[in-house]
């Protein structure tokens, strides 16, 4: 899995995407890291393109798609 690293972002220090499983992986500025499940690669394309990176996540990604502590 490739990383992207967020400097710009308050809250996302970097995220990366496995297209054979779908799953989004992002790591946490706090120290946290989830995976999402299921994630279209679209979004993920989407969310490498956004300026606001951890917005995207809050409204494009948390409260639709599975997700657990990595």
């Amino acid at each position: 899995m490739d990383w992207i690293d967020t400097p710009e972002s308050s809250n996302l220090a970097r995220f990366g995407y496995e297209p054979t499983t779908l799953i989004l992986t992002v790591e946490f500025k706090n120290g946290g890291t989830y995976n999402y499940y299921d994630v279209p690669s679209v979004l993920f394309e989407e969310m490498k393109n956004t300026p606001s990176k951890g917005g995207f996540l809050a409204q494009r990604i948390k409260g639709t798609y599975r997700y657990a502590r990595a």
